[in-house]
């Protein structure tokens, strides 16, 4: 499918490499606003949320789960929730929501 490659290329072309649990991985970070956040959590996950929150966007297969350790810039960060991102029935792209 032409979005699962064109979203794989950008994330490899302007991502940045950050280490999941240890293992390097590609993904684009940006700090994620309240309206995103109320996008992807409830009211009680946005009392467990930190800020600023930054919001990670990676290419489909990475797998990240709550609770993981994402190190960015020497920063560890945590893992809050992860949402898979479909076009149809075809997963493009996974999202992070992290403090």
């Amino acid at each position: 499918m032409h979005f699962v490659e064109r979203i794989a290329t950008k994330i490899e072309r302007f991502g940045e490499q950050f280490t999941l649990n240890g293992a390097a991985c590609r993904g684009i970070f940006r700090t994620a606003d309240l309206g995103t956040l109320r996008t992807y959590l409830n009211d009680i996950e946005m009392m467990g949320v930190v800020h600023p929150a930054l919001l990670l966007v990676t290419k489909p297969d990475v797998v990240i789960n709550a609770y993981d350790t994402v190190t960015r810039d020497g920063r560890d960060h945590t893992v809050h929730k992860t949402v898979l991102q479909h076009i149809g029935d075809t997963p493009v792209a996974r999202i992070a929501i992290m403090s």
